[in-house]
């Protein structure tokens, strides 16, 4: 389930969370419960052993879509469920199922009335308010006992990193669904139709990229004899992250300094030499004067439109603009690594974020079955079962039925690695490497390359010259900066940052705007400071000091 939730007060929602954990009354979240052991009642046997008999166990869902459904199923009865009663003798049952957009509202609603599901899935701020008053499960026994081989597997990917955020004094309170951090990496899109026809290469430098989109802007790329094309794609939310990569900017991101101490790379003057230049750019033409009231999705529809040759997006880009290749088989899009302006490497930002965070309250008697269920999915999707039983449980053809899993996660990076299976077997024509998602993205392949434009993205996505090639470019020389801060927001971040990035995205849009000179930027670092970005500062390196 993508957590898109809303971030509330930590303290105010903290104090209702402490009051109803003294006086609540109710099954699920009574004071007695709480001073009651919480071993297991009964063996819970092995990683998938059925409970007989069967246990109760209640939760929260959001409304996935009927794409998602096997026909004559629902969000409260379907083969998920049916399959954690059937196999592990696990009766689920949703308190609530309500739109995802409403998800993290209702959430907040039921963590003040203190009536606690058993398994609760939760934002970060959530786990937290839920941490802090005392009110969630020690996993560690439950999840070093019975968490199945394939499991401990996925959470085990970049040297822990999924549990880290849920990890307290060296104990684990919750589960998460953990994709790893390559798929957020940047990198640089460019039409390779536009590229060929005003005769220049694939970038090499910072200055190539530069002079690929003036190229874009000034030379008829398109060959309709106007000039009515931009170089460089934006829009107002300004998604300039792999272009301030060139001047080793990193936007957004948490790093270490030269002295080891963690400072917000927003900040940094590598970042005020990148906006110098797309303020030059933006004065010369190369950007479209208009990109500050255009959002995304406007954004590219001008790019579909053939207005623009360049932008910077991550992996999944080719959705995007896989249109244009049904309308018209000479446009061609390539990904590229992000490119510096000097002589050092320029890296990628990757972040750590998390599909889901899966806790359980404190006093349900079955800690271990939230472990299990995650034991399940795995199994149904990538185990052994997943050979006879995973089409049955993804709903087909649609692949979506895993969004109806009570809790679910996959393996970290599997992307790339699935990247690495195709083009092996592109390559040499053997596919009995392929795993079976990559025997999916292969054949999707094959089939772009028969001529079904249809199935171009794949191409893109996973063949030779595609995103996760790029990504594995990254990965293989050391070209990735992580965000050093992993964790839930801090105290500070919940009530100022709003306040912090009004004030980064309006000072950069006027900057590049050039309504504001460059040297703006140093009055912006300062107001940061002043206005909360010192004492997020001073959090985030306690906290991370205190996690090591």
């Amino acid at each position: 389930m993508g957590m898109s939730f809303k971030k509330i007060t930590m303290l105010s929602m903290s104090v209702v969370l402490t009051a109803a954990l003294a006086a609540c009354s109710s099954g699920s979240g009574s004071t007695e419960a709480e001073s009651t052991p919480t071993t297991p009642q009964q063996d819970a046997g092995g990683p998938l052993t059925k409970y007989d008999p069967p246990i109760k166990l209640r939760s929260t869902m959001n409304e996935t879509g009927k794409e998602t459904l096997a026909e004559g199923d629902t969000h409260t009865d379907n083969i998920w469920l049916r399959g954690y009663k059937d196999e592990l003798g696990i009766e689920v049952t949703y308190d609530w199922v309500v739109a995802d957009a409403n998800y993290n509202d209702k959430m907040n609603v039921t963590l003040a009335s203190g009536d606690l599901p058993d398994v609760l899935k939760v934002s970060a701020v959530q786990f937290e308010q839920l941490y802090e008053a005392g009110m969630l499960e020690d996993l560690t026994e439950v999840y070093d006992k019975y968490a199945s081989d394939l499991v401990k597997e996925f959470l085990s990917a970049e040297d822990g990193a999924g549990l880290k955020p849920v990890t307290k004094d060296g104990k684990i309170y919750a589960m998460v669904s953990f994709p790893g951090s390559l798929d957020s990496s940047d990198m640089i899109w460019i039409r390779q139709d536009w590229l060929k026809n005003v005769g220049l290469d694939a970038p090499q430098s910072m200055q190539d990229v530069i002079e690929i989109a003036e190229a874009f802007t000034f030379n008829d790329p398109d060959g309709n004899g106007k000039q009515d094309t931009f170089g460089i794609a934006l829009n107002k939310d300004l998604p300039i992250n792999g272009f301030l990569l060139g001047y080793h900017g990193y936007l957004e991101t948490w790093i270490k300094d030269e002295s080891g101490q963690v400072v917000n790379g927003t900040i940094q003057p590598e970042v005020k030499e990148g906006l110098q230049e797309l303020q030059r750019l933006y004065k010369d033409g190369v950007i479209d004067p208009e990109f500050g009231v255009k959002d995304f999705a406007k954004m590219m529809e001008d790019v579909n439109a053939g207005k623009s040759g360049m932008f910077f997006l991550p992996q999944w880009a080719p959705f995007q603009v896989s249109g244009m290749i049904k309308n018209d088989p000479n446009v061609d899009w390539l990904p590229y690594p992000v490119q510096s302006i000097d002589d050092q490497p320029a890296k990628t930002q990757n972040h750590l974020t998390l599909g889901g965070i899966f806790a359980v309250r404190k006093g349900y008697e079955h800690p271990e079955a939230l472990i299990k269920l995650l034991n399940f999915q795995a199994e149904k999707m990538f185990g052994e079962a997943a050979e006879t039983e995973r089409a049955d449980y993804l709903n087909g053809m649609t692949g979506l039925g895993f969004q109806n899993a009570t809790v679910s996660n996959l393996p970290a990076n599997k992307n790339v690695q699935a990247q690495d299976e195709v083009e092996k077997a592109l390559e040499s024509g053997d596919t009995s490497g392929l795993g079976l998602e990559a025997k999916l993205f292969y054949d999707d392949i094959m089939d772009y390359r028969s001529g079904n434009l249809d199935k171009w993205h794949m191409e893109r996505i996973f063949g030779p010259e595609s995103s996760q090639g790029v990504i594995k470019h990254y990965r293989d020389n050391d070209l990735i900066v992580m965000n050093e801060f992993i964790y839930a927001p801090t105290k500070t971040m919940n009530t100022k940052s709003a306040t912090l990035d009004k004030l980064r995205a309006e000072t950069f849009l006027k900057i590049i705007y050039g309504n504001l000179p460059i040297d703006e930027f140093d009055n912006f670092v300062a107001n940061w400071k002043k206005l909360g970005g010192d004492e997020i500062t001073k959090e985030v390196n306690e906290l991370i000091n205190a996690s090591k």
